[in-house]
């Protein structure tokens, strides 16, 4: 079984909240029993912090993304940004003249990535969903790309491919930084 799979299967991963950019586990709990909790505590405050003990004394865990990013839980999206832009320049400041920077039109395009590329995926995430439905989006996923794309549970990494299949079906693949 898939590593990240194995970790939403005892914990469900409940919600990314695009809103409040939460994410809240509950072991056992669905969408619904989330929903009840969340508009119970917003029914006593919109603070966060007190909003975050509501949520603790019904029995969830949750966290927003600025906390997340604080341990090092970050989308695998923004920790290749941090990769790609470290040690990267860019060229002068808008207003500075140019000083040999080619035009964009000018520039080579970034290399593709490539789709058997191994990426390391601490978790993954869907609002409403747990293991069941993303091992249900992990299949259909490998019927279309093959078997060079299963991942490695040792490792817990997936290739790019499968990460990109996974995306277009909802999921947000976390990483540590």
């Amino acid at each position: 079984m898939h590593a990240a799979a194995r970790l939403t299967l005892p914990v469900t991963v409940l919600a990314l909240l695009a809103g409040c950019s939460n994410i809240s586990f509950k072991q056992g709990a669905g969408g619904g029993e989330l929903k009840r909790a969340e508009a119970a505590c917003l029914s006593t405050t919109s603070e966060r912090s007190a909003f975050a003990q509501c949520m603790e004394a019904k029995g969830w865990w949750t966290r927003s993304m600025d906390e997340l990013s604080e341990i090092g839980l970050v989308m695998v999206e923004d920790a290749e940004a941090g990769a790609t832009d470290a040690g990267v320049t860019l060229g002068a400041p808008p207003d500075a003249p140019n000083r040999g920077v080619p035009p964009a039109a000018a520039r080579p395009a970034p290399p593709k990535k490539d789709p058997l590329d191994r990426l390391r995926i601490a978790m993954w995430a869907k609002a409403g969903a747990g293991g069941a439905e993303l091992e249900a989006a992990r299949s259909q996923c490998l019927t279309t790309l093959g078997e060079a794309h299963h991942s490695d549970p040792a490792a817990g990494t997936v290739t790019r491919g499968l990460y990109e299949c996974l995306r277009a079906k909802g999921w947000a693949g976390l990483t540590l930084r």
